[in-house]
């Protein structure tokens, strides 16, 4: 029995031995220049309880230890041995018995935390969560109450978890779980296998403390890219940028203000051609209402100038308001007014007398309101008089000014 269970041990030892060679080999090659420094060996005790499937006795001893090698932050290998002791009383047609499992296997250990969170802070970088996966053998012992052994050797397979705490640079607590199966059973009348979970405890050693891997969180560990300074081309880029866009708000500047140049020139034009239809549209006479000839009769007939003068006496105000008011509500109307005067007196000062008291009036209505594009004013002096200039009645009718309408 002791020679079975060397030799197995001895060819599972070099098993791993040669597997994790080959592994750390892989590893170390691709990731040489960021794990030369670090210590990947580490050790750890461990003991629980453990819960051993169609058994009455609900718990039973579980102790043993581990040998690992971390090839980085995220995953390592290693060899592990478990005894458990788990005794058996009689129940349902079972015989009583003591059982001894020497359970030796090598596992896989994958750090999850490094994969979920490779950048967490210092604090959390202390806690760490690990998934196991192994295959290996369970060498087993049972003593009956009737004195009959039996004993021999099954394959196993196991997974489980652990939580893992570093204390400090040395050392790290853990606890974890594991559920442990024999891929045949039928030494106690159960040919489809056995299997338990076992609740751990542990206490791991990490040597070389100061630089074990498995104090190193992913994001220290990575190579570090260091980026070429930049800061000369992008000043550069930046001033020729800077450059190019003060030449294009320049050329923009430029642009604007033609366009704003030729949109006075259009404005111009526009109002030139709109004064040059006015003036040669031919006008058509417009013939007020009565009401309307009313208005304007009354503002012309009581319309006065101080003697001699073209300055409209305040009189005449209120009816050249009535007016204008007219003429306000009309803006489709072109308004044209003339003035006359007697025969007293030369000819050229009448003229010019004439043409003052039309623009007298065209200014008044102005500044009340009316649109000075619809207003023009000339003068005829005494050459069209309406009475006789030998009587004062005659000659006060000759002195006036005459409103015409013309529709636009």
């Amino acid at each position: 029995m002791k020679k079975s269970f060397l030799a197995l041990f001895a060819a599972m030892g070099l098993a791993f031995s040669a597997n994790a060679q080959d592994a750390a080999t892989d590893a170390e090659q691709a990731e040489a220049s960021a794990s030369e420094s670090f210590n990947h060996w580490s050790a750890a005790v461990e003991g629980g309880i453990n819960y051993l499937r169609a058994s009455d006795q609900k718990v039973g001893l579980a102790i043993g230890g581990l040998v690992e090698r971390t090839f980085n932050p995220r995953w390592g290998m290693g060899v592990e041995y478990m005894f458990v002791k788990k005794n058996q009383d009689a129940i349902k047609g079972r015989a009583e018995l003591d059982a001894k499992f020497h359970d030796i296997d090598i596992f896989g250990s994958m750090n999850l935390s490094n994969i979920i969170a490779p950048y967490r802070s210092a604090g959390w970088q202390k806690l760490n969560w690990f998934a196991t996966a192994g295959l290996g053998a369970t060498i087993y012992n049972y003593e009956f109450e009737n004195g009959k052994d039996d004993n021999g050797a099954k394959m196993l397979f196991l997974g489980g978890t652990k939580l893992e705490y570093n204390v400090s640079k040395w050392i790290g607590i853990f606890l974890g779980a594991q559920y442990r199966l024999h891929s045949n059973a039928e030494f106690v009348g159960n040919a489809a296998g056995r299997s338990y979970g076992t609740a751990l405890a542990g206490v791991r050693v990490k040597f070389a403390g100061e630089s074990n891997i498995r104090n190193i969180a992913w994001a220290d560990y990575i190579p570090q890219v260091e980026l070429p300074d930049f800061s000369n081309v992008f000043d550069a880029q930046k001033k020729a940028c800077e450059e190019a866009v003060a030449k294009l708000e320049q050329k923009v500047d430029d642009q604007n203000a033609q366009i704003k140049k030729l949109q006075g020139d259009i404005k111009f034009t526009q109002d030139s051609l709109d004064r040059h239809i006015r003036a040669t549209r031919p006008k058509v006479a417009y013939k007020p209402t009565v009401e309307e000839a009313k208005i304007i009769e009354t503002a012309m007939s009581n319309l006065e100038f101080e003697s001699g003068k073209a300055i409209i006496k305040e009189g005449s105000f209120q009816y050249l308001n009535g007016l204008a008011e007219l003429l306000v509500k009309h803006p489709e109307w072109s308004v044209k007014l003339s003035g006359h005067t007697d025969n007293v007196g030369k000819a050229a000062k009448n003229l010019q007398l004439s043409k003052d008291r039309a623009t007298s009036v065209r200014t008044y209505l102005i500044n009340k309101g009316v649109d000075a594009a619809n207003i023009e004013s000339e003068g005829f002096g005494s050459s069209k008089p309406i009475a006789s200039n030998n009587t004062a009645a005659g000659r006060a009718k000759n002195r006036r000014v005459e409103v015409s309408l013309f529709s636009k």
